[in-house]
């Protein structure tokens, strides 16, 4: 369902092009030495340093020239606005969930950009500068100094599906760097094939062109169900509800978790993210009973032409209307660890329209009664030391041969 928002946004760019065309554009919307306290067992492949703790030397990792790199993936998203072109076209060429042949991608390109340029760039000139880029360096920062607290000799690396740097232009980094042993995450917690499975494909790609870098791949395939990632969620979540809500009943405080939707032919295909967001909806309604909790997902949904899952965070937001929820808590972190724009956006300024917009009496007056809710839009992991703690252990399990993994290389 389209909200009043969207409708003036597709009005005002004159969005009036066939469907057939929209149709093919929809999948685009979408240092030191190892110490005797070290979390490395002797299997590892990381080499051990002889190395003074209280010298502060080796505790960085560019100090080391470290044999290991953790690889952070996702789509990524665009700073300005000389981005939208390359990236509309990379995703179009790219996103698995495109069911088109590379032949008729790479023929089809131009009348997609061109289809969807206008309205993308509409939603940007609404949430302004996403700033992904320096957010998401934050969590490369905060990773990189947990491995360091830890005295893992790794180094953090990051690429992207959709812009630059690429994920082949990460591989080429640490390449270049010497890196030996690589972990890969998507920085999502779930696996899906339009995310990690297809950031594997990418770096495999860029293996196959160069044979001779000699390098131990895996891939953490997801960790949506561990019990550390739901209790760091869990208190996340009751942190935030107490600081912003500090006297409202937790019965009266709603808290909305909207996640990454996919389309059914994704799902159809055996993809695997729906299930576990959904599982790790229902550990954090089983450990916060007290606060009535609505789950949604961000589609693009607003083209015809593919059929997603839902029920979508628009539709849940009427829902939670409905209740008349005074407080309000939009949360994205279950899937997204970065706010782009599928969070700016279609969270932030759809659904909060739809929570805030008020209640009227036929005249088309404010109804005298209503009460506008308080609605606040959840940060994002980014710096969140708690965050980069489990992403630091996780990695150092992987490296043991631990945890859910997929052997790349």
């Amino acid at each position: 369902m389209r909200s009043t928002l969207q409708k003036k946004l597709i009005l005002t760019h004159k969005i009036t092009r066939p469907c057939v065309w929209a149709s093919l554009t929809i999948s685009l919307l979408f240092g030191g030495c190892a110490a005797e306290d070290s979390p490395l067992s002797a299997s590892s492949s990381l080499d051990a340093k002889e190395v003074s703790p209280e010298s502060g030397e080796g505790l960085k990792a560019d100090r080391l020239s470290p044999r290991v790199g953790i690889l952070l993936t996702s789509h990524g998203d665009i700073d300005n606005y000389e981005e939208i072109e390359p990236y509309i076209r990379s995703a179009f060429l790219k996103n698995v969930g495109v069911p088109l042949s590379k032949t008729l991608r790479e023929l089809l390109q131009d009348p997609a950009y061109w289809l969807s340029r206008d309205l993308i760039e509409g939603q940007y000139e609404l949430i302004g500068p996403t700033n992904y880029r320096a957010n998401a360096q934050l969590q490369i920062d905060s990773l990189q100094a947990e491995l360091d607290r830890q005295r893992v000799p790794a180094k953090v690396y990051i690429g992207y599906n959709f812009m630059p740097p690429f994920i082949e232009d990460a591989a080429a980094i640490m390449e270049a760097d010497g890196i030996e042993e690589v972990i890969i995450f998507n920085k999502g917690a779930q696996y899906s094939l339009a995310t990690l499975g297809e950031s594997i494909e990418e770096f495999e790609h860029y293996l196959k062109e160069r044979p001779q870098w000699d390098v131990k791949v895996t891939a953490v395939r997801q960790f949506s169900d561990d019990e550390r990632f739901i209790d760091l969620f869990t208190n996340t979540l009751k942190r935030d509800v107490e600081t912003y809500f500090p006297n409202v009943p937790a019965a009266d405080t709603c808290i909305l978790i909207a996640s990454h939707g996919l389309p059914m032919r994704l799902i159809d295909m055996g993809d695997p993210a729906i299930d576990q967001m959904r599982a790790t909806f229902e550990a954090l309604k089983a450990r916060l009973p007290d606060y009535p909790m609505y789950h949604g997902f961000l589609n693009d949904d607003f083209f015809p032409g593919a059929e997603w899952i839902g029920p979508s965070a628009p539709d849940v937001a009427h829902e939670m209307r409905s209740v008349s929820c005074p407080a309000v808590l939009m949360d994205a972190r279950l899937s997204f660890t970065t706010h782009h724009r599928a969070t700016l956006f279609d969270l932030e300024i759809d659904v909060r329209e739809i929570l805030e917009e008020p209640d009227l009496q036929p005249t088309g007056e404010v109804h005298p009664l209503y009460q506008a809710p308080k609605v606040i839009f959840a940060d994002q992991w980014d710096a969140d030391l708690g965050f980069a703690k489990l992403l630091a252990d996780l990695s150092v399990e992987a490296l043991n041969g631990k945890g859910d993994l997929i052997q790349v290389r």
